[in-house]
């Protein structure tokens, strides 16, 4: 597949609001995810934890609405711009707006970096 393909519906899945599926059908077994903050979930490795990351985001945080902006592709990889609506458990309702960088290999993604 070319990363064009899989950047479009990669990018159309999170926009639905299907990030959970995103990461089923196009992360790799090994995608490491980077955080731009320190602690428990600043990178993950492999799916099984990167999965746990993502299960304790949406456990902890009402997502109101999600809008998105690209993909922007580069040879092997992409960025997607996500503005989130949302209320994190216990506190107060904010936006979000972070950069996130996919990078791609053998038709999945092996890296997400994000920026805020």
């Amino acid at each position: 597949m070319d990363v064009r393909e899989l950047a479009a519906d990669y990018a159309a899945l999170l926009a639905a609001g299907k990030m959970e599926e995103a990461a089923r059908k196009y992360w790799a077994e090994d995608v490491v995810t980077r955080e731009a903050m320190p602690g428990e979930w600043g990178e993950t490795r492999g799916r099984a934890a990167a999965v746990e990351k993502g299960e304790w985001w949406v456990g902890n945080h009402e997502v109101h609405a999600i809008r998105t902006e690209g993909p922007f592709v580069n040879g092997d990889s992409f960025l997607i711009i996500m503005e989130l609506d949302v209320t994190p458990h216990g506190g107060e309702r904010t936006q979000m707006r972070e950069i996130v960088g996919y990078k791609v290999a053998d038709d999945r993604v092996v890296e997400e970096r994000y920026f805020y």
